[in-house]
């Protein structure tokens, strides 16, 4: 009689072998695109409705908790769930494997999530110490999600990642209003953000690990290491802008505005995180045929630049009155067209640079994105604008550096 694990790895095998649909036609595309959508909705629900709940000054604690947590998981947490992804699609075993890589990221995650949330308690948290705990349980937490999310992806359980990122939204939100309906503070929503990730635990996605190849071992300090360096560039540059204006004295309002301004127009960026999982083993197959990328991460980049134009006339046109209607913000007009061209700038570097985790080379994704916060560090400066304008332009430029270092590492390495 087999056994219920000889009968996982065999559904494994099947998944991967030459019959089964690769690329992007492999099954739950759909299911996965529908819940990273709805889960993208949820948030930007849960952050409207917190905003008007509360007002913008009692929100500012809430935005900048949301501006850490994202930093802390972009800079630590995505770059493990693609370690996760990788190694799982070259068909190993990375929860028995790599579980001290796993535990010793998230525990680091979280003591930083706590020594920042301590330093800076009095001007990002007004002075509330749970905010500590926050910043301590969330990086924790999103681990778990993260992992799970790895997982699903190297093994191509793309319908069960999309269910994974639709609950958690839900969950939040759904957490949202019960505590909102039993407390009206920034603790309420807090709570919230805390209890999404523990969805992950619904996909039980730890069934699907299970080793279907005999493949070498990624160094994992490596990988990380440049990966983690090249991400808290990125997301200083993305994810800084309410950081920056906090710091340069403006007022908690401004804050909120563009705390609120920058999220909506990352929004594509945040659905690239998302869907990148479903990318990377479509590369990785490449890679591991000794397939090249030149051609793709042209495309990628041409297609991105008119994006970018795009989007900035979007963003001009119509940016400040999206932002009001949705969260009673108001923002700069070419605040709100900067950040729209950034935010495609920084999607489509994060898209090219795919290529570059598929073959190894986070070192050199690194180099790009710390290229680009170089320069908005030198262009913040020198603008002579208002804070909000000067924050936007200094994104802008270091994002277009950041896509042009990253594009021309990726075609020189293919």
């Amino acid at each position: 009689m087999t056994d219920d694990n000889s009968m996982l790895e065999t559904v494994d095998t099947d998944q991967t072998d030459l019959t089964t649909p690769r690329g992007f036609r492999a099954p739950g595309t759909s299911l996965l695109l529908a819940g990273t959508l709805a889960g993208a909705v949820a948030a930007y629900l849960f952050q409207a409705f917190g905003n008007r709940t509360l007002g913008e000054a009692a929100f500012a604690p809430i935005a900048q908790l949301w501006t850490v947590f994202f930093i802390l998981v972009t800079v630590a947490l995505i770059p493990l769930e693609q370690y996760v992804t990788r190694e799982a699609s070259r068909g190993r075993r990375v929860l028995r494997d790599d579980r001290r890589v796993i535990a010793v990221t998230a525990l680091g995650t979280a003591t930083v999530g706590g020594v920042v949330a301590l330093a800076f308690l009095d001007t990002l948290f007004a002075g509330d110490s749970l905010f500590i705990a926050y910043l301590v349980m969330l990086p924790i937490g999103y681990a778990t999600l993260t992992v799970g999310k790895g997982v699903l992806a190297g093994h191509r359980r793309f319908g069960l990642m999309g269910s994974l990122l639709f609950w958690e939204g839900a969950v939040r939100l759904i957490a949202a209003f019960v505590l909102i309906a039993i407390a009206t503070s920034a603790r309420s929503l807090a709570w919230a953000m805390v209890l999404a990730p523990f969805a992950a635990h619904g996909t039980r996605f730890w069934r699907f690990d299970a080793e279907t190849a005999d493949v070498e071992m990624t160094r994992a300090s490596g990988f990380l290491g440049a990966y983690m360096a090249g991400s808290g560039a990125s997301q200083l540059l993305l994810a800084g802008a309410p950081l920056a204006i906090a710091l340069l004295g403006g007022a908690p309002e401004l804050v909120s505005t563009v705390f609120l301004t920058f999220t909506l127009f990352r929004g594509p960026l945040t659905l690239i995180y998302s869907l990148q999982g479903r990318i990377l083993p479509f590369l990785v197959n490449i890679a591991e045929d000794g397939g090249g990328f030149r051609s793709i991460t042209r495309r990628i980049v041409v297609a991105g630049l008119a994006l970018a134009v795009l989007g900035g006339a979007v963003g001009w046109l119509i940016g400040p009155e999206v932002v009001e209607l949705l969260f009673s913000a108001s923002p700069d007009r070419l605040v709100t067209a900067l950040a729209a061209a950034g935010v495609v700038a920084a999607s489509t570097t994060q898209v090219s640079g795919q290529v570059l985790v598929a073959l190894g080379g986070t070192g050199r994704l690194a180099a790009a994105w710390i290229a680009g916060l170089g320069a908005a560090v030198v262009t913040l400066p020198v603008t002579g604008l208002a804070p909000d304008r000067s924050v936007a332009v200094a994104f802008l430029t270091g994002e277009l550096v950041a896509l042009a270092v990253a594009a021309w590492m990726s075609i020189r390495s293919s």
